[in-house]
């Protein structure tokens, strides 16, 4: 591109102090008009409800991943039997967390209210529990006592992760 194919600063503003229209290259004429004819038009548009967002639940199933082996490391009654599995408890974790776990917490919220919030590690206890029952053998956790100590210990781990490594305040 030439030099010719762009207003001069100086110009525009004069001409806009003077009232006349600045003076334009029939190169640049011509490359505008050619560009309004290259632009596509672009219509996004929303499908369902717009709640799904892609990216905030690639990055919980990386997080939850980390945090399950990390998790089931420190934990006795807490067993994942490989990688793979982990993998798997994380996808479906992520799953219910994302789709399960809004509509119980709508449901229960006068119980979480009276019970000062609460319940709500309840829930999350209920929730790893679901995981592990869907996953059989390769996910196991020993009791719901197990499960709820561990859902605080992800919990607190994932927003750790989040905030400090990741640097992720909204996600």
């Amino acid at each position: 591109m030439s030099n010719k194919d762009f207003y001069d600063e100086d110009e525009i503003i004069e001409s806009l102090v003077n009232d006349r229209t600045p003076n334009m290259t029939e190169d640049f004429q011509r490359n505008q008009r050619q560009n309004m004819h290259r632009r596509p038009n672009v219509h996004v548009q929303q499908v369902g409800c717009g709640c799904f967002d892609l990216r905030k639940f690639l990055v919980n199933f990386v997080i939850y991943s980390v945090v399950l082996m990390i998790t089931a490391g420190l934990f006795p009654g807490f067993y994942i039997a490989n990688i793979p599995a982990a993998l798997w408890a994380a996808f479906t974790l992520t799953l219910l967390n994302t789709f399960v776990k809004p509509l119980i917490v709508f449901f229960t919220f006068p119980l979480t209210i009276l019970t000062l919030g609460l319940f709500y590690l309840i829930i999350n206890g209920m929730i790893i529990m679901t995981t592990s029952s869907i996953m059989g053998d390769s996910f196991v956790i020993s009791n719901f006592f197990t499960a709820f100590i561990a859902a605080i210990f992800i919990s607190l781990l994932q927003h750790l992760i989040k905030k400090y490594l990741l640097k992720v305040d909204q996600l």
